[in-house]
Parts: C-alpha cells; sequence; structure tokens
C-alpha cells in the first residue's frame, strides 16, 4: 500500500519526504533501467564492496545531514537526520518541515520526525509521528522475539529484523528486495537498481554520485557518494511538480555555490 496525498503521488520516505538534487541528464532521457542490480554493480558503486556493511553514520556523515527541500527548484522546507551515539546504542532523529504557500497563503504543510534505536546494525525501535496538512499518522516498532512488531494506521504486523526503514542513511538498504515504509508502517516491496554515476547540485557546489532507482510498491531515485554517504534523492508529485533535497553539509567536488 503506497500512501497518496494530494501534493504527493510517490510515497514520501521515511526520512520525511524524498530527499533529492539537481542531475545533469534528465531521467527521461537515461533511456531503459537496465537489469536488477546484482551484487557486483551494487558495490562496484562504492570505494569498498563492505561499504555498506555495518555502517556507522556518525564516522561517515559526522553528527548530522543537511538538506533543502525544493520544488520546481524553490525552496520549500528542509529535511535534518541527526545521530547520536549512547550507552544503549545509536540513536537517529530524522525532521522534515515543508511550507508551500500560493498568493500569500499557506497552501500545504508536512511536518514529519522519526526517532530510531539501532543496536548491532539492527533497527531496534521506531517511533514515528506525521502531520500531514491536518492528517496525523503515528508509527511505532520493537524488536521482540526474533521478530521487528511493526504497529501503525493498518494494525499491527510482524516482520524480519533485517528489514531496513525507508531513512535512506545506511546503504545497506541497496541490497533489500523489502523495505519498512514509515508512513504506513507496512513492508514495501521493492526492485532497487544502480544507474550511472552523476554530477548533482549541493548548495555549496557540486559532487558526483550512483544514482538508484526504486520500483515496485515504492518508486524513486537515490544518490549516494563513494563513501556510501547517501546524498540524494527526488520524486515527481502528484501536481507534476518535482520534489527535490539538495544536501547543504556534503563535501562537494567543486566549490561554485549554489544562488538559489
Amino acid at each position: 500500500m503506497v500512501r497518496k496525498t494530494a501534493l504527493y503521488r510517490a510515497p514520501i520516505f521515511a526520512i520525511g519526504v524524498l530527499a533529492g538534487f539537481f542531475v545533469t541528464k534528465p531521467l527521461a532521457a537515461q533511456g531503459e533501467p537496465p537489469a536488477v542490480t546484482e551484487l557486483s554493480a551494487l558495490t562496484s558503486a562504492f570505494k569498498s564492496p563492505t561499504m555498506c556493511e555495518n555502517v556507522d553514520p556518525i564516522a561517515r556523515y559526522g553528527n548530522e545531514i543537511q538538506f533543502q527541500i525544493r520544488r520546481n527548484d524553490a525552496s520549500v522546507g528542509r529535511h535534518i537526520v541527526q545521530f547520536h551515539r549512547g550507552t544503549d546504542g545509536l540513536r537517529v532523529v530524522a525532521q522534515s518541515n515543508i511550507d508551500i504557500s500560493f498568493l500569500g497563503f499557506n497552501a500545504y504543510s508536512f511536518r514529519y520526525r522519526s526517532e530510531s534505536l539501532w543496536e548491532n546494525g539492527k533497527l531496534a525501535v521506531l517511533s514515528v509521528n506525521v502531520d500531514d496538512d491536518g492528517d496525523l499518522t503515528a508509527i511505532t516498532a520493537k524488536r521482540e522475539n526474533g521478530e521487528l512488531l511493526v504497529t501503525g494506521p493498518d494494525g499491527e504486523k510482524a516482520l524480519p529484523t533485517e528489514i531496513f526503514p525507508t531513512d535512506h542513511w545506511n546503504c545497506g538498504v541497496l541490497g533489500s528486495t523489502t523495505v519498512l515504509n514509515t508512513l504506513t508502517g507496512n513492508p514495501n516491496d521493492v526492485t532497487i537498481r544502480a544507474r550511472d554515476r552523476e554530477t548533482l547540485r549541493t548548495t555549496q557546489g557540486t559532487l558526483v554520485a550512483t544514482h538508484f532507482t526504486y520500483d515496485g510498491d515504492l518508486v524513486t531515485n537515490a544518490w549516494y557518494d563513494r563513501d556510501g554517504r547517501w546524498v540524494g534523492l527526488q520524486f515527481e508529485a502528484g501536481d507534476g511538480s518535482t520534489i527535490m533535497y539538495r544536501c547543504m553539509n556534503c563535501a562537494p567536488t567543486t566549490n561554485q555555490k549554489d544562488q538559489g
């Protein structure tokens, strides 16, 4: 089940809304998607085949990832993911805020907050609260007796503990065929393919990253750099507009700063 709203036809992934970047080659001009990614194709996108195993986000990102959310290349919000290491494991807090105005009035607002606890590289606890223009949703998950027990709008279900939520910072998700949609609380079947390396714009310059596509119950585009860092996400909204996240604290290859 894929949730739909007045603004978003594509699912809004569990790190809030989808993040994105300017892509130097338009998606429609890239031809038909390749065959399903084999392990060798996936790992060739990174410096090491083990880059997406036992990911330490603080070593990889620092204390947080920051994105500017853009709609048709106009800034409409922010997305921030913060990492905290404690005695009970790794805590991750993700927040998204979107406000879209029309003729000086607020036409749409979106608020997302998730808190998760990771132990030994696996999701142990998750709590999500969403305010989608007044439509409130809450989702919780907890690992118990070898299963991940998830409670959401469609009730409770038991999922494998190896499942990744749709929050993107952990590139281990790229080897998945099922992900936990943190807007619905449901498992979604996906096919994730590695595409080409592309040049993306950040607020500080440009960088090069590999483009991955999600097809199936979730449809979106994500980008990761050679160090396994999540650096972009993009999707088409229900009104035909393009929603993108532009990284605000990624290290650019060039330093031509964004004027938008």
